[in-house]
């Protein structure tokens, strides 16, 4: 807006009958960068400069021009897969602000196989809590990260149920 011999943000008229001065003040626009998080799985964005960090906070205003640098870090478990919206790839995400702008970010749980090997002179078989393990027929399945799973071995006609090695241990 104007100030001095003006005020507000309408045309000045200024009559001059003095020595006058008149300011015009103008300001930077602001837009909004907002992350969203996808996938099955989890993990943060950052922003430099500083103002996103998402999970917590997912949209920061930055003034027309700035480049943002957004950088995704997995959990635990996770895998960052990519960017899309305003970026694309898997690498940092750089975004000029010269209008409102969003940006996803995907992480995806790491699945992991469990094979079950029967071994020994008897016959049985062994099933999973959650579904997926039936081994005499399918004995490997892949499991989401950090997935409890509960197998019970069922000894065939004859045959003793001996223990557990690897993973497990013990005749529970």
């Amino acid at each position: 807006g104007w100030s001095g011999a003006c005020t507000g943000t309408g045309s000045c008229v200024v009559t001059v009958d003095a020595a006058k001065s008149v300011t015009a003040a103008f300001a930077l626009n602001s837009y909004p960068l907002t992350v969203s998080m996808a996938g099955t799985g989890s993990g943060a964005v950052t922003s430099t400069p500083p103002g996103i960090t998402c999970g917590t906070d997912c949209s920061e205003p930055y003034n027309y021009g700035t480049s943002v640098t957004l950088t995704a870090a997995p959990a635990t478990g996770a895998t960052f897969t990519g960017w899309s919206g305003a970026c694309t790839g898997t690498g940092s995400c750089v975004v000029t602000l010269d209008a409102a702008k969003s940006v996803t970010s995907t992480f995806t749980l790491n699945t992991y196989s469990l094979t079950v090997i029967k071994a020994g002179t008897g016959s049985g078989s062994v099933s999973s809590s959650p579904l997926g393990i039936a081994c005499g027929l399918d004995c490997t399945e892949p499991y989401n990260y950090g997935t409890s799973i509960t197998l019970t071995a069922a000894p065939g006609t004859g045959a003793t149920f001996t223990g557990w090695s690897g993973a497990c241990t013990g005749t529970g």
